[in-house]
Parts: C-alpha cells; sequence; structure tokens
C-alpha cells in the first residue's frame, strides 16, 4: 500500500462508458474488453467466500475506488479469504490493507477475548465505516413442530460449521437458551451449501444462517424444500442482546420470501470495514471517500445495500477507532463532531 502521487491528473466529469461497465461487471465477472490489472493492487481487500455478501461488498468498494485513479493514481482490488479470522490474520501480518469482520468479531479482536486472547487486544485496528447487516436466520422444515426458538429441542438441527459467522451466532443462542449438544436429535456442523442439501434431503428439521438478505440459499429452501422462516425472539433474546452490544436487533421483511408474508424478527451483527493505523491518512481518506461520494451508486451495486444510510454507517461501525483519514471526510460532512 503507497500513499497516493502529489500531483496526478483531475478525472474527467464523466466516466467513460467501457469504464463504467467493466467496473459494475467485474462484480460478477469479467466483461469482454476489460483489461485486468496485474502484481499486488495497491489497495487490497480481505473479503470472504465468492458465495458471501462481504465478497460483493469489498467489490463495490474497489469499483468506486478505481473511478478515481486516474485523479489519485492507486488501483484497488479484492481478495476472497476464509472470513473474518482470516481477514484479521492478514491485517495483522499485512497481506491485506482493509478487511471485512463483522462488528461481533472485531469486539472479540478488540478486547482480546475468545478465540484472540493468544494474541491481546489488537490496539491498532482502525475502522473505516460499517456496511450491511449479517442478519441471524432459522429457517425450519414446515411440519417439523419448530415454530420458535424452543422448539429446536429434541430436532435435527444444523448449527453451522466451525468458525463461520453462523456457528458464532448459533453458539451465542443456544447459550441463551441453556441449550446443550445433548438437546437435539441430531447436531451436524455444516456450510451454508451442506446444510441447503441436507434440507431438501428431509435430513434436517432446522438450518441457520448468517447472512444479507435477499439470499439465495434461503430463496432456495423456502421455495422448493417448504422451509420456512422462524423468528428468533424471546426473553432469553432479550437478555443475550442486552449482554452483548455488538448484536443489534434485526427484521427481515415480509414478502422477501414467500412463504413469509409478514416481519420476521431476529438480531444481526453489522459487516464493518477495517483497517490498521499503519494506512496512510491520504488512503483512508480516498477509500471512504470513494464510498460516500458515490452512495447512490453504492446502495445500488447489491439488494443488501439498499437498506444502509449514512448514519448507520458512519455510527455502526463497532468497538475500534475511527481511522484518522475517515474521520476528517466525515468531519467534513459534519457527520462527526
Amino acid at each position: 500500500m503507497r500513499s497516493p502521487p502529489r500531483r496526478v491528473p483531475e478525472i474527467q466529469s464523466r466516466a467513460h462508458p467501457l469504464v463504467m461497465g467493466c467496473a459494475l461487471a467485474a462484480l460478477v465477472a469479467i466483461a469482454p474488453g476489460c483489461a485486468q490489472v496485474t502484481g499486488r493492487a495497491d489497495v487490497v481487500i480481505g473479503t470472504a467466500s465468492p458465495v458471501d455478501i462481504d465478497y460483493p461488498l469489498g467489490g463495490s468498494i474497489c469499483r468506486l475506488f478505481n473511478f478515481d485513479t486516474p485523479r489519485h493514481g492507486l488501483r484497488c482490488a479484492e481478495v476472497a479469504s476464509a472470513g473474518p479470522a482470516a481477514n484479521l490474520e492478514s491485517l495483522r501480518s499485512g497481506r491485506i490493507d482493509i478487511g471485512i469482520v463483522p462488528s461481533d468479531v472485531l469486539a472479540d479482536a478488540v478486547a482480546g477475548e475468545g478465540r484472540y486472547a493468544p494474541w491481546g487486544p489488537a490496539v491498532d485496528l482502525r475502522v473505516l465505516f460499517a456496511g450491511h447487516a449479517d442478519i441471524f436466520t432459522l429457517v425450519a422444515r414446515q411440519g417439523s413442530g419448530v415454530r420458535t426458538l424452543a422448539d429446536l429441542r429434541g430436532k435435527r438441527v444444523s448449527i453451522g460449521s466451525p468458525g463461520s459467522r453462523a456457528r458464532a451466532g448459533m453458539d451465542r443462542v443456544m447459550a441463551a437458551l441453556g441449550l446443550a449438544r445433548a438437546d437435539f436429535a441430531e447436531l451436524r456442523e455444516l456450510s451454508s451449501a451442506e446444510q441447503n442439501r441436507a434440507f431438501c434431503a428431509n435430513q434436517l428439521d432446522a438450518i441457520i444462517y448468517s447472512v444479507g438478505h435477499p439470499n439465495g440459499l434461503i430463496r432456495d429452501a423456502t421455495l422448493t424444500c417448504r422451509g420456512r422462516l422462524v423468528a428468533v425472539t424471546g426473553p432469553a433474546i432479550d437478555r443475550m442482546l442486552s449482554e452483548y452490544t455488538q448484536f443489534e436487533r434485526a427484521v427481515i421483511p415480509g414478502g422477501t420470501y414467500p412463504v413469509n408474508p409478514a416481519d420476521v424478527p431476529t438480531f444481526g451483527v453489522r459487516a464493518v470495514v477495517v483497517t490498521t493505523a499503519r494506512m496512510p491518512d491520504t488512503v483512508a481518506y480516498e477509500i471512504t471517500r470513494a464510498a460516500f461520494d458515490r452512495f447512490g451508486d453504492f446502495r445500488r451495486l447489491h439488494p443488501a445495500f439498499e437498506a444502509l444510510s449514512v448514519a448507520v454507517m458512519v455510527r455502526s461501525a463497532g468497538r475500534a477507532p475511527v481511522h484518522a483519514g475517515a474521520a476528517r471526510y466525515y468531519r467534513e460532512h459534519g457527520w462527526l463532531p
């Protein structure tokens, strides 16, 4: 990662159509006629698996940042990763410059708690802005008898693969409800794709996700495999949310999936775009500027971004300090004191 050169040409008032088309097409594929950048980019964003919503989040940031390459002289690239833990490790080692990390994992890393206790508090982490909500989602088979969280007892359930965001959420839920592994008729630790296959084969009564909505796997489970979203509410969840303030209440709007016409209340975490104190202020400023100067374009790049607001992205950033470069942009716009 390097700082912007001092003298660069100003960008034209309109991007060339091919440049705009390449930038948007790169979220899903390389369009014909689009040149690929080789070698390490100036700014590298660690995202997640390509099927995870954090992957297009990183891609969207880079696309918008790269529109202004003629002005600031830098290039951004997103890379797939194994998820939040891998992103934090790569930030620590300098293999990436920015990582996407959920607010609960960020809180543990900053405090040096949980799996990050051996590292100690991560005092060098800095926040640029927050992104979409990753919503804890419970899908139960119609006819399984699972209508509430309490009904999971004695059922066949996938609790998510070890280390996954869904698993972290389910571990918190199980602890809040006082559920142990022995309380399930069958407990499996499957990835999202694996649990969908088992669910559709009637091998599971309930499966869980931590995702942005709408989500293709959940659409498939509800439309073709007799799944239905179940509310994640109750006194135990209320106590959990009071204790772990990195979680926030969330609602999956009615009609997102046809089988659930009414709103489905639950909880979630917030994806946070994180860097370190090593990032130059000028680069942090330009990354932040890229997202907010074209905020309307940013929100249109993925359905899960449509509900984002400036207030949410600036104020819901988790436990780490805001990077000085990002804070300068926010103060210029009156969003921070």
